[in-house]
């Protein structure tokens, strides 16, 4: 039971970060011109790949609007990123790098959050500098698919949590 009270702290430090609070201004980076990320993506659910200490598996998330939680990430090609949850919105900076396209696709990159409250999280996740996430995405689908490792503060051996959005 302890072990899921810390990964649903985690979550909601993660969500709230995504979505509420107070702007940050930071340098302007220019992100890598890549316009099939730019628009609006709506978070549609959560899932913590875990592997306990004893190598068993288990996987646990949650469909996020169902639930009641609406999280809206627009990223502009100037290299914003407006966040909103549940109608409170903040802005921050986004950078990408491409590592492996797929045709239009991200199939493998790099996408960094940048900002204060941003950078803050990436330390307590074990991340030196900004918030960086593992990206990948599929146009024919409008999905995004976003990870992240998040063992440093649990008790797992291996814990990933991964986000899906979906382009509006």
């Amino acid at each position: 039971m302890k072990k899921l009270l810390s990964c649903s702290v985690l979550l909601s430090i993660l969500v709230l970060n995504s979505g509420a609070g107070c702007g940050s201004k930071t340098e302007d980076p220019q992100p890598d011109n890549f316009q099939s990320l730019i628009g609006k993506w709506e978070a549609i659910r959560f899932v913590y790949e875990i592997v306990k200490q004893d190598g068993s598996e288990i996987d646990t998330g949650t469909e996020l609007k169902s639930k009641g939680t609406v999280i809206i990430w627009e990223f502009f090609s100037d290299g914003r990123l407006v966040a909103t949850q549940d109608g409170k919105s903040r802005e921050v900076r986004w950078e990408l790098k491409v590592k492996r396209l797929n045709g239009v696709n991200i199939d493998v990159g790099e996408l960094k959050i940048i900002g204060t409250q941003e950078k803050q999280l990436a330390e307590t996740l074990g991340q030196s500098g900004d918030l960086t996430y593992a990206i990948e995405t599929s146009s024919e689908v409008k999905i995004m698919s976003l990870r992240v490792d998040a063992t440093k503060i649990g008790p797992y051996k291996k814990n990933t949590l991964i986000y899906t959005y979906h382009k509006l």
